[in-house]
């Protein structure tokens, strides 16, 4: 568990507060730590696949309005 530089985001999904953070290296020359989180859960990711992870989400979304045809 590395020490929080920032919370990115909070909410709540199907009743269940999460929680995004910014953490610095677990040790010297590591990426970041992004931990996603709830009272029941702990996701771990390095900063450079969870920016992936996003990516592909956001990617999926815009092509999901396309086919759709929603705005």
């Amino acid at each position: 568990m590395g020490e929080i530089i920032k919370i990115l985001s909070k909410g709540k999904i199907l009743n269940t507060y999460f929680e995004i953070e910014l953490n610095y290296p677990p040790a010297a020359n590591q990426d970041y730590q992004i931990h996603i989180q709830s009272e029941n859960f702990r996701l771990e990711l390095d900063k450079k696949d969870f920016t992936k992870y996003a990516l592909s989400i956001l990617v999926a979304e815009r092509n999901l309005k396309n086919l759709k045809h929603i705005k």
